[in-house]
């Protein structure tokens, strides 16, 4: 299915692309005024946009090596969201361009000056960094690349090799993920406080990455049901999405406690100050918010079966789970690169460039779900999830 209302913008292209030139606007302004807070905020975004593009790329691969059929009427959802990807990438890559402004260990005179900074100079240096940013970043997108033509592929000829041959690859590439993501979460963001460590960093965001791909999948899937393109979502499509969403956003506030308990209970010195500059002042509001907007709020709401089946419930939570992941990352990056910003406060440059990159992720989602059918029509399971 693809005509004029099937697509998600509508009638809103000129102001997102409006919108994306205002944040690219308000990043040069920044970067000529005020460089590290215009490079932190670049950063939250970046990752914050390629943790929903990613996780739809997961989520599919999930779907795939358990011979999961429910999701098949929605399944050009995630895909959708995978079309990002390789933008998200060229922004990341980006950041390479400025790591004296965001990392510490990449100033030499740092290095020599810090012992521990010294210890760890063979892993973190920038030549070091940057070929493990590429590496991931091309996994990522390849494997992303690959599911995604042959699930179109298979639209023409409905031959079940296409399903298998995304077994195989989503098989593989799920066990390349989290030891990939998990990298790549402690170099990119991290190591951005080099003298503070956690032990299960990598796993705490693979958690925040699922709960935002089932945020964004459900958004996306309720307005294109709202907009009569994708009649096919039932209630217990959404009801299985809710489900997801409420387990996922359990098990980020599960292991965000278990990470606050472990440094609280033990106290060292070296630990505590990563959150005891979060909590200063007025700051301390936005670190609990944290866990309001990525934990209770989904929690509560999505308690009662009914609530999962209800898409005026459903959409809301989502975005409040998704607002709720960026501002997890909005927090961990900004105290560490412009700490003289005290409780770390939102700031007009931090949502414009937000909206910028939004803006962006929203085109090239709305792209991709133009140029493909709504409905996988070839995929072997789509009467199982037609009749769910």
């Amino acid at each position: 299915m693809r005509d004029a209302d099937s697509h998600l913008v509508a009638g809103g292209r000129r102001w997102l692309i409006a919108a994306m030139a205002a944040g690219l606007f308000a990043f040069v302004l920044g970067l000529l005024l005020r460089p590290a807070q215009a490079w932190s905020a670049f950063l939250v975004s970046s990752f914050f946009f390629l943790t929903v593009a990613l996780g739809g790329s997961v989520f599919l691969a999930i779907m795939y090596v358990s011979n999961a059929g429910w999701h098949t009427v929605f399944k050009r959802v995630p895909e959708a969201l995978t079309a990002y990807l390789p933008a998200s990438a060229l922004s990341m890559l980006a950041v390479l361009a400025a790591a004296r402004w965001l990392y510490p260990w990449a100033h030499a005179e740092a290095v020599l000056e810090d012992e521990l900074l010294a210890a760890k100079a063979p892993y973190l240096n920038t030549s070091f960094f940057a070929v493990r940013m590429v590496g991931v970043l091309a996994l990522w997108v390849l494997f992303t690349l690959m599911m995604r033509r042959n699930s179109l592929r298979q639209d023409r000829d409905a031959d079940i090799k296409y399903t298998r041959r995304n077994v195989v690859l989503s098989a593989v590439f799920l066990v390349l993920f989290p030891f990939s993501f998990s990298m790549a979460s402690i170099d990119w963001l991290m190591s951005l406080e080099p003298h503070w460590a956690s032990t299960i960093f990598g796993l705490y965001h693979i958690a925040g990455l699922f709960s935002a791909a089932v945020a964004a999948i459900s958004i996306v899937g309720i307005l294109l049901r709202r907009r009569g393109a994708l009649p096919q979502i039932t209630e217990t499509h959404l009801h299985d999405l809710g489900k997801l969403l409420f387990g996922f956003s359990t098990l980020w506030a599960y292991l965000w406690f278990s990470q606050y308990l472990l440094i609280w209970y033990t106290n060292l010195p070296e630990e505590t100050a990563y959150y005891l500059v979060r909590l200063q002042g007025a700051g301390s509001f936005l670190f609990f918010l944290n866990v309001v907007l990525n934990w209770a709020v989904p929690f509560v709401m999505l308690l009662r079966q009914s609530a999962k089946r209800s898409e005026r419930i459903l959409l809301p939570v989502s975005a409040v789970v998704l607002a709720g992941r960026w501002l997890d990352i909005h927090l961990q990056v900004v105290p560490a690169v412009v700490p003289d910003r005290g409780l770390v406060g939102i700031g007009i440059l931090d949502v414009a460039i937000l909206l910028g990159f939004g803006a962006a992720f929203l085109l090239a989602t709305d792209r991709a779900l133009r140029k493909a059918p709504l409905v996988a029509e070839g995929d072997p399971y789509l009467v199982e999830s037609l009749h769910r």
